[in-house]
């Protein structure tokens, strides 16, 4: 297993060529500080990657006004309204397959979930992908 190669993107989230290319570029150099090298021709092993985003809805958040009159000496009247919104998430799900590149048999499966920020800067969600791609990659190659 010392020779790798990619097989297309697949998932919800694969449109998104973008985020493709940067999760690709931080598997490859961690594969490559492991000592794999890429190969168009006859790769050893052959990598399958699944992106899935889905919104979540979880919680509230409540946001409300209210005001008070005088009345008489002593009173007040108060009018108010609040209006509850549900708190909106978005978590994505990668899974990175590998696959003998002859027989196309899986040898080994990594998997991440988790939130997603995409306000965050370009810089932040690489340094984001870069942990999560390390932590995903940290029992790679598997012990036979």
């Amino acid at each position: 297993m010392k020779t790798f190669n990619w097989m297309p993107a697949t998932g919800n989230a694969a449109g998104d060529e973008l985020l493709v290319k940067k999760i690709k570029n931080a598997v490859d150099a961690e594969l490559q500080a492991k000592g794999r090298a890429p190969a168009e021709a006859s790769p050893d092993f052959l990598i399958g990657m699944q992106l899935y985003g889905r919104t979540t809805y979880g919680g509230s958040t409540a946001v409300g006004v209210s005001v008070s009159i005088p009345v008489g000496r002593a009173g007040r009247a108060s009018v108010g309204g609040t209006k509850s919104q549900p708190t909106e998430k978005t978590e994505g799900t990668l899974v990175l397959d590998f696959v003998d590149g002859k027989t196309r048999a899986l040898l080994w499966r990594a998997t991440a979930s988790g939130a997603v920020n995409p306000a965050a800067s370009p810089e932040a969600q690489q340094e984001r992908i870069n942990a999560v791609i390390a932590e995903m990659l940290a029992y790679f190659p598997p012990r036979e």
